[in-house]
């Protein structure tokens, strides 16, 4: 019988983020509806004998060289048997050990998406807060093609969609292709259901801010492709705007 959720991690030399991530979904109350799968970029910083001696806690544990971040998520997305993927990767952690069994009356009424808010984190785990405090775009209460347009108002790590909808990474993309993937699967027009309740902690300062410059440039890209390059200036524009009159304090989500 497939579980309910499967949980794809990726590492490579991160063993303290690892940590973090491994003990937030092995600890949760409803472990038994997790598939855990962890693909490891075959690290050397004790990352690999820290998971094969927890190998027992751990359902697909697959240790080898990949060719970057998304061809490792791929390989998570391969393997993946459960009815909903979910992406919570190295220093990243689900927010609660209860929130597995907290989403299952949401998985029983079989939305294609789940998502809801995260938590921002630094790299010793302590809380930053909310991205719905922290951004200026407000969090929906549903997700549709254009929801993105106006900015990232979902984090990754707090989207999870049914197995069947989900595509595989588009590789030319080395810094952005989670919000390309995720794009892909809005387009699909699919039913979303967001929780009450904070999904996931995502830690700051990854890959995407350690090549900012780059990054910038591949969501720009991103976001033209699906939706237009004009419209995407346009947007941009008021992405801006909005920024600045949020760090004024002269405006709120909604």
């Amino acid at each position: 019988m497939h579980k309910q959720f499967s949980v794809i991690t990726i590492n490579y030399n991160n063993l303290k983020g690892l940590q973090r991530t491994f003990n937030s979904v092995a600890g949760q109350t409803g472990r038994e509806h997790v598939e855990f799968i962890v693909v490891d970029g075959g690290s050397t910083d004790g990352s690999a004998e820290f998971l094969r001696s927890r190998e027992s806690h751990i359902d697909t544990l697959l240790i080898e060289k990949d060719r970057g971040i998304y061809d490792a998520m791929n390989k998570g997305l391969k393997a993946a048997t459960g009815r909903y993927v979910w992406f919570v990767n190295s220093g990243d952690a689900i927010h609660d050990i209860q929130v597995a069994e907290q989403l299952l009356p949401m998985a029983v009424k079989s939305p294609d998406v789940i998502f809801g808010d995260t938590m921002f984190i630094d790299q010793d785990g302590n809380e930053l807060g909310l991205i719905s405090r922290l951004k200026p775009q407000p969090l929906p209460e549903k997700l549709g093609p254009g929801s993105f347009r106006y900015g990232m108002c979902v984090c990754h790590q707090s989207f999870l969609v049914r197995r069947e909808l989900a595509p595989l990474y588009n590789l030319k993309y080395e810094q952005a292709a989670d919000i390309d993937w995720i794009l892909q699967i809005l387009r699909l027009k699919p039913r979303s259901m967001r929780s009450a309740f904070v999904l996931a902690d995502f830690e700051t300062g990854g890959s995407s801010y350690q090549h900012e410059k780059k990054a910038w440039k591949e969501r720009f890209a991103v976001l033209s492709h699906h939706y237009g390059w004009i419209s995407n200036i346009v947007a941009h524009m008021w992405i801006i705007t909005r920024r600045i009159l949020f760090n004024l304090k002269l405006w709120k989500p909604a």
